[in-house]
């Protein structure tokens, strides 16, 4: 097996690098650009107690080409590769005692870290003076579809509309029909979310086809039904999608988006910054957000009246910076009380790279942190960010175990980036994290505790 991964990851840069290589102008003739992107990442160290990944690494080999314009003016065709696996560097047999030395599971999508190729992208694009379209499969940015990613990204399958007619305010239309997991959704349900339903993904850990147990069924790198993708393992009419972004005041932005998932939830995104210029090279912003979600037809994913208000002020300068946020949710009983947080979304100020906890019910998020440009390329950054106890219950714990939090939650990331130039990319970090339920693993240890050591190299072409 190790073998077989290790060939596969040497055809991917192989037939990569030959593509790299290749002219995207044959003959005079445009055709279209060409993106590549080599990814590694490699996890240094961590407790060994069976929560957080502690060995392994994984890849990720994008190709994405877009066509130059066909039939008609500003048409033009994209189709974007992309392959992940472990490329054999994690030890898949020591996750269960006496070791605990897990794998990577948040690196690879695929069984044991099996080289996996998906067509994330596909799509058809069109431009005018008038409005844009974007049909296909592909990656969203809007606020409730972006989430952290180590290397196989999220994918959807969607047709979106925007138009900039009105200066100043940029309006989107569209509508969602299928999603693909992408690498880091296995950590979002497990680890992250600590199978709550609340990171990113609707289900459990064990239901991905990665962890091998008699409840799995969904792979990741696959397209599904919204419904399925949701773990409801229901089709259901997909998710439509709305959104305005004001910027016709000089430093203010202003977005309101309203998302209706089919049968499920009906989610509603506000957020407005405005930056305070002090001098030439430094800035007060002040930002502010609030998401609701509220059941809506068949409620499928139980009733749902959520809330989560947000506060944030940042200073930045030339050669550092501060913030400070603050984020809270509701305190409703039940499923009512947390966000369903299905499809790969992370708007909140306070989530870190580990913990997403402001999704849960009841919570009270502080965020602090700072960066500080070392030299040219190189920046350092620090975030702490404290979330109490929240009234959710962890998943997977069996009845005879109590599964509500026992500790107040925290995480501290610091880290090195460095950037020499527009093609590589270098970071380092570390995450210390407590989970609120550490001491409420049956299965394994009973500790949740994080010490997480990480390195990251990324080659644009």
């Amino acid at each position: 097996m190790r073998k077989a991964i290790r060939l596969s990851l040497a055809a991917a840069l192989v037939g990569s690098a030959m593509l790299q290589g290749a002219s995207v102008d044959i003959d005079g003739y445009r055709g279209g650009t060409l993106d590549f992107m080599l990814k590694g990442i490699y996890v240094v160290d961590d407790h060994k107690n069976g929560f957080a990944p502690s060995n392994g690494g994984g890849y990720l080999v994008k190709v994405k080409h877009v066509t130059p314009d066909i039939w008609v003016d500003n048409l033009k065709v994209g189709v974007g590769v992309y392959v992940n696996g472990d490329a054999g560097l994690t030890d898949w047999d020591k996750n269960s005692a006496p070791e605990y030395d897990k794998g990577a599971y948040g690196l690879s999508v695929d069984v044991d870290g099996a080289s996996k190729a998906l067509m994330g992208e596909f799509f058809v694009t069109y431009k005018n003076s008038y409005f844009d379209a974007k049909l296909g499969r592909q990656t969203l940015d809007t606020p409730l579809t972006k989430i952290q990613v180590s290397l196989m990204p999220n994918f959807y399958e969607a047709y979106m509309l925007g138009t900039n007619v009105v200066d100043g305010l940029r309006l989107n239309a569209g509508h969602i029909t299928k999603m693909s997991f992408g690498s880091r959704a296995a950590a979002d349900a497990g680890m992250i979310g600590e199978n709550t339903g609340t990171a990113g993904v609707g289900f459990k850990n064990d239901d991905f086809m990665s962890f091998e147990t008699a409840t799995s069924y969904i792979d990741q790198a696959k397209f599904y039904n919204m419904g399925v993708a949701a773990g409801l393992k229901k089709n259901t009419n997909g998710r439509s999608v709305v959104g305005a972004t004001y910027t016709g005041v000089k430093n203010l932005q202003a977005d309101f988006w309203v998302y209706h998932s089919d049968d499920v939830a009906d989610d509603f995104y506000a957020e407005v910054g405005y930056k305070i210029p002090l001098n030439e090279s430094s800035a007060v912003k002040l930002s502010a957000q609030y998401l609701m979600q509220k059941d809506t037809g068949d409620s499928l994913a139980g009733e749902r009246d959520f809330n989560m208000f947000g506060a944030k002020v940042a200073y930045d300068a030339k050669q550092w910076g501060v913030f400070a946020a603050y984020n809270k949710s509701g305190d409703e009983d039940g499923t009512e009380g947390q966000y369903f947080n299905a499809w790969g979304a992370d708007p909140a100020y306070t989530s870190t790279i580990f913990s997403r906890n402001a999704y849960r019910t009841d919570v009270d998020a502080y965020k602090i942190g700072a960066h500080y440009i070392v030299m040219k390329g190189l920046k350092f950054t620090v975030d702490y960010a404290e979330y109490g106890k929240s009234k959710s219950t962890v998943g997977g714990i069996t009845a005879l175990t109590a599964n509500t939090a026992l500790e107040d939650a925290y995480e501290i990331d610091t880290g090195f980036t460095y950037k020499p130039n527009q093609n590589w990319f270098f970071r380092v970090f570390n995450a210390r994290r407590l989970s609120e339920f550490d001491g409420r693993v049956i299965s394994k240890t009973p500790e949740r505790r994080m010490n997480h050591y990480r390195a990251a190299v990324v080659y644009n072409f």
